[in-house]
């Protein structure tokens, strides 16, 4: 025979049964609560530097090459974010620096004259602080800067160089060395000018970012630098152009017309046959019936990585076989998904304008999958839908989501000249974390 315990006995047991359950569903939400958005933290932390130590710039690996595939960036946004709590915590502990801009990276390095930076992410906290506390006086500063200016003033009367400037990944020191090295060349009077319009001293020789630009390793003898002036753009720029006519020629029909490429480069740091090789695995992709449903806008062919930019835009290593090609691209979405994503991310935008928040809400222009831009304005309808009475501070006017998995986007909103009025967030948080983040710009 079954025995019931009295009414108020059950009633009792199932209060606590229940409070327990709850209990637990909160303790569980809160164990595996994701944690905070990185890119969300760094906007926030960039934002305090200059607030309170009227820091300008900070950029994240600036000088990173070789990184990989497209979601290897995220390690080192994370790092990122360590390196300027660090730095951070080393101006705590010491007088007034000016430094202006700061670099987080792997090594200590001054440059860019007296107000630039590198440090390491991961340098010990005295090792940071030892190494800003190292004061050069003001009048060196000055002394040293009209040594650079004067260099640069010799340099341009015997070369006519349009636009001449260091590296900063060279230090102070190395761009004066090579300052001294130019500037000591012998010349015929009235020499020509040279035909390059930009010269970068640096640490390595070689094409620059275009066929105007020359980039002249710091140490090089002065009959090395001289010879490098002396060249033709176009005789030096030549042989691509030329390698760039037989590609068309010969490849043209086969993965511009089946992949609808829009526009294709080589890296100028690429050799011509590493770059024929990257244009031999774009043809026998070309053949893939999968890849010609996806859509291609600038592809270009690289030296170390291979990134999904956005729906359209991808960069992929010189060396990448045909078979892992295939395989790590066959995410991008199709055709049809992106431009179905496309449809919707506009039409959501229009359901944005005249909000309650009084903000403005766009999706990045770069480097931004229509996917994610699509979640980023259902968030935002969220929050305002759940949050009526949220007005925004001054002088906050737009939220503009970006792609926070990547480094140049990264550093494009950290460094942005529309930081002061736009607020930035990273087009994958979550829903909480997309609460959280615009809540601390609110009244």
């Amino acid at each position: 025979m079954t025995i019931f315990p009295p009414v108020e006995q059950r009633t009792n047991s199932l209060s606590i049964f229940l409070l327990g359950i709850i209990l637990f569903f909160l303790s569980s939400s809160e164990s595996f609560a994701s944690p905070p958005n990185k890119f969300n933290q760094l906007v926030l932390a960039k934002n305090s530097l200059e607030n309170k130590f009227g820091v300008r710039s900070v950029e994240c690996f600036p000088f990173k090459e070789d990184i990989g595939f497209t979601e290897d960036q995220i390690q080192f946004i994370e790092q990122c974010y360590v390196g300027v709590q660090l730095f951070a915590s080393a101006l705590d502990k010491i007088p007034k620096v000016e430094i202006f801009s700061i670099g987080i990276s792997t090594r200590f390095l001054r440059t860019g004259g007296f107000n630039t930076i590198l440090i390491p992410w991961d340098a010990p906290l005295e090792e940071v602080v030892s190494f800003l506390g190292e004061k050069i006086s003001k009048e060196n500063q000055k002394l040293f800067l009209e040594e650079i200016s004067t260099l640069k003033h010799k340099i341009n009367r015997k070369f006519r160089i349009f636009s001449l400037y260091c590296s900063q990944q060279i230090s102070n020191e190395q761009c004066m060395f090579g300052y001294s090295r130019l500037a000591s060349i012998e010349t015929t009077p009235n020499p020509k000018p040279t035909k390059w319009q930009e010269i970068v001293m640096g640490n390595s020789q070689g094409l620059g970012k275009d066929s105007h630009s020359f980039r002249i390793k710091y140490n090089s003898s002065p009959k090395e630098m001289l010879n490098a002036l002396q060249q033709d753009p176009q005789r030096v720029w030549l042989p691509r152009k030329k390698m760039y006519e037989n590609i068309n020629s010969n490849h043209k029909q086969d993965f511009v017309k089946r992949l609808q490429v829009a526009t294709y480069f080589c890296s100028t740091e690429l050799t011509e046959k590493k770059c024929l090789d990257g244009v031999a695995t774009l043809n026998e992709v070309s053949k893939n019936q999968d890849m010609r449903m996806k859509p291609w806008g600038e592809v270009s062919i690289e030296k170390y990585n291979t990134f999904i930019k956005d729906d359209f835009d991808v960069s992929f290593r010189f060396d990448l076989p045909l078979d892992k090609f295939v395989k790590y691209f066959s995410s991008k979405e199709n055709r049809v998904e992106a431009t179905d994503n496309a449809v919707l991310a506009e039409k959501l935008e229009k359901r944005t304008l005249n909000n309650s928040s009084g903000l403005r809400t766009v999706c990045d222009l770069e480097g931004m999958r229509s996917k994610l831009c699509v979640k980023a304005f259902k968030n935002f309808i969220r929050f305002v839908s759940g949050k009526r009475d949220y007005r925004v501070k001054r002088p906050w006017t737009n939220v503009m989501f970006v792609d926070g998995t990547q480094l140049a986007r990264v550093n494009f909103a950290l460094n942005s000249s529309a930081r002061h009025s736009y607020i930035y967030i990273d087009a994958g948080s979550g829903l909480e974390e997309f609460r959280s983040h615009l809540m601390k710009y609110g009244n």
